[in-house]
């Protein structure tokens, strides 16, 4: 029942919605339940249109069930589901210990024994009569609860939930109402016979064969072919031998994101408006356990598709058709529902939390092609319709393509499916330098430190926030082991000092940070309603004073504990296909090429000593050193801002936000790393 009403294709409840402009998403299924009562639930994510057909919606919904009680329980449709539930436990990738222990520990109090295991994936019993009698039963008006849910009702309201306080208003619906969605049928007027079954999957494996190809490493990939419109790395599955496939391709062009702020606002709504056009086909294909993502990144646009690896190629053909006839088949009505969706995602994310509008403002501060969130709220309302198409022609004319293919494919079969992806795209000319996009970042100078100041956006949130950037630079993998094995060693200790110890706040982070494609740097990240930024930056820096002493007087014992879990994590072998995939992706994204990354710092943490993590401290991080660069990002809350014009310390330089694009404009650049020479790592 809740695959057919939480369907996405052709005949569904969400897509008859979204024709109407009423809808963006729906999800169906179980959402509460005991060992003896459950709820099903039925979620609509409403446009503003959709807010004011409420009415309508629910009738809409009620004429689909109205249509699987009459069209009776099929066959097939239980055949198809089992079918893909049954591979899908049979294929089953592995997972992290932790995450199969709790699943496990939860299916041991659904499942009897012997199904404790298989009881999350199997379908057993085909029972027509029990599926009609649950529709029949309880599937009506008289057993709904209708929540509807909006910022427009507030101030409306009468009641007011005891714990949360909660504003809300409590009705019964009107027998009339009730009578009408009890009587929905999909000849009305507003239904139209757009509803109906969905059509049989054409996209479930049925072949299962797997590949023997030889003469290939194990742990990186090989180019097949490279030249000025495409390179394709190809990975046979050596390792986990699984029926499956990751076809990961990257459009590497400046016109996705990096070439001005109204590209980077037009890719995104070209993205969403190519996933709107081919969720018919990419639902199906996620009921056949085939997955597939069409994202805007900085280096341009990226394609995913993932599963079983007999009919990929299909997916991934009709993702290629989907993005070249999207300006012939682009209306005015999806365009404005996308765009709405685009344009309250800027606006939610002015709502979010203190740390996330900090990372952003970090970002932004050190590298040249990030554009501000407030830029982009601009820029949207402003695009209107012909906008995208013009921009879906420029942005497919010329690219560089850049695959990776890895899993149970032969070489030939790689290179058909990246035949798929090129003939499909067709650019009209090969790539220039100048389009391809470099990702510089802001040198912020050794000796030099910044601060930037911001309001927090959300008036209502009591949180502030501190996030330190002390960037490092571009480093070989000598100094990048003894960053990784200096933040090993302080991770820890920040987190009980100053989070437990001095409370500053709820959310204490630490980690390495990489700003464009290699520029290393040591982040902390603290959110605190207690106290304001300029005392957490004293307290952060009280912490890395305190810090080389604890360095100093750690045993060998100790020391030699925290290289060996730091050698373990980097050696850590891939659990599934999906983990070694990512990491092939990465390299190659990055520029770097360096598959076996992680393996070769390992190598340098086994003679990384003390007095290397005390000299990289020494250079980088100590308050005093000359070579150390640091930016503060100070998020203010309104609690906190009696403190936001207080002056900086001498040889610190204030940002605020109006100052943050004639920082960027002003500032040296890192120099972008040397090309690398990918000819060792051609297949003859």
């Amino acid at each position: 029942i809740s695959h057919l009403i939480g369907h996405e294709g052709k005949g569904s409840i969400l897509e008859l919605l979204k024709l109407k402009g009423w809808a963006n998403e729906l999800s169906a299924g179980e959402s509460r339940s005991c060992s003896d009562w459950g709820c099903f639930s039925i979620s609509i994510d409403l446009t503003d249109v959709g807010l004011e057909h409420v009415d309508q919606v629910v009738e809409i919904v009620f004429a689909y069930l109205l249509l699987l009680k009459r069209e009776g329980v099929q066959r097939w449709i239980y055949d198809e589901t089992a079918t893909v539930s049954a591979c899908s436990f049979r294929f089953l990738s592995k997972r992290h210990p932790i995450d199969y222990t709790c699943s496990l520990a939860n299916a041991m109090q659904i499942y009897p024994s012997q199904h404790i295991l298989s009881g999350p994936y199997l379908i057993y019993e085909y029972d027509p009569d029990l599926i009609q009698t649950f529709l029949s039963t309880y599937f009506t008006t008289d057993n709904m609860i209708l929540s509807i849910t909006s910022k427009t009702f507030e101030g409306t309201t009468k009641l007011k939930e005891r714990w949360y306080q909660t504003e809300y208003t409590l009705e019964d619906l009107s027998k009339d109402l009730c009578d009408k969605w009890t009587n929905a049928s999909i000849d009305s007027d507003l239904v139209d016979n757009m509803l109906h079954l969905p059509e049989q999957n054409d996209m479930i494996a049925n072949d299962f064969e797997l590949r023997n190809v030889q003469d290939m490493p194990k742990d990186e990939p090989r180019i097949l072919i490279d030249d000025s419109r495409c390179r394709l790395w190809y990975k046979p599955d050596n390792v986990f031998d699984m029926p499956k496939v990751n076809i990961l391709a990257l459009l590497r062009t400046t016109a996705a994101s990096t070439g001005s702020v109204v590209d980077s606002v037009l890719s995104l709504l070209w993205t969403e408006i190519v996933n709107e056009h081919s969720s018919d086909f990419t639902y199906l294909a996620s009921m056949a356990s085939l997955h597939s993502s069409i994202t805007s990144i900085q280096r341009g646009i990226d394609l995913t598709v993932s599963g079983y690896n007999h009919k990929a190629h299909i997916l991934l053909k009709r993702l290629v058709d989907t993005m070249v006839t999207l300006p012939d088949k682009l209306n005015q009505s999806l365009f404005d529902r996308v765009k709405d969706k685009v344009s309250k995602k800027y606006h939610n994310f002015m709502f979010s939390q203190p740390y996330q509008h900090a990372l952003h403002a970090g970002d932004l501060c050190l590298e040249v092609t990030k554009w501000s969130v407030e830029d982009k709220v601009k820029v949207v309302d402003s695009i209107v319709l012909q906008d995208v198409i013009d921009y879906s022609r420029r942005l497919l004319s010329r690219f560089h393509l850049e695959i990776l293919i890895h899993g149970n494919v032969s070489s030939e079969e790689a290179k058909e499916m990246s035949s798929i992806l090129l003939n499909g795209l067709n650019p009209s000319m090969p790539p220039l330098p100048s389009i391809l996009p470099q990702l510089r970042v802001v040198d912020l100078g050794e000796g030099k430190e910044y601060v930037h100041r911001m309001p927090e956006s959300n008036i209502n949130n009591t949180n502030s926030c501190l996030e330190i950037i002390l960037q490092v630079g571009a480093l070989e993998l000598k100094p990048v082991s003894a960053l990784a094995l200096l933040h090993q060693l302080l991770k820890e200790p920040a987190f009980n000092e100053l989070r437990t110890n001095e409370q500053l706040g709820y959310i204490v982070h630490t980690s390495v940070k990489t700003s464009g494609d290699d520029i290393k740097g040591l982040l902390f990240l603290i959110q605190s309603d207690s106290f304001d930024p300029l005392h957490i930056d004293e307290r952060v820096e009280a912490f890395i004073e305190r810090l080389r002493s604890k360095i100093v007087n750690m045993t060998e014992t100790e020391f030699q504990s925290n290289v060996s879990a730091l050698i373990q994590s980097c050696i850590e072998k891939n659990k599934n296909l999906g983990e070694e995939t990512n990491k092939y992706w990465n390299a190659i994204c990055n520029n770097h090429y360096l598959f076996k990354r992680l393996d070769l710092i390992a190598s340098e943490l086994e003679t990384t000593t003390k007095i290397d993590v005390l000299h990289f401290y020494d250079r980088y991080i100590a308050a005093e050193s000359p070579h150390r660069r640091k930016m503060s990002i100070q998020v203010f809350a309104q609690q906190h801002m009696e403190n936001y014009k207080k002056p900086v310390g001498d040889g610190c330089t204030l940002i605020y936000p109006e100052d943050v694009e004639e920082f960027r404009r002003s500032m040296p650049l890192f120099s972008l790393p040397n090309k690398v020479d990918l000819e060792p790592m051609k297949l003859p």
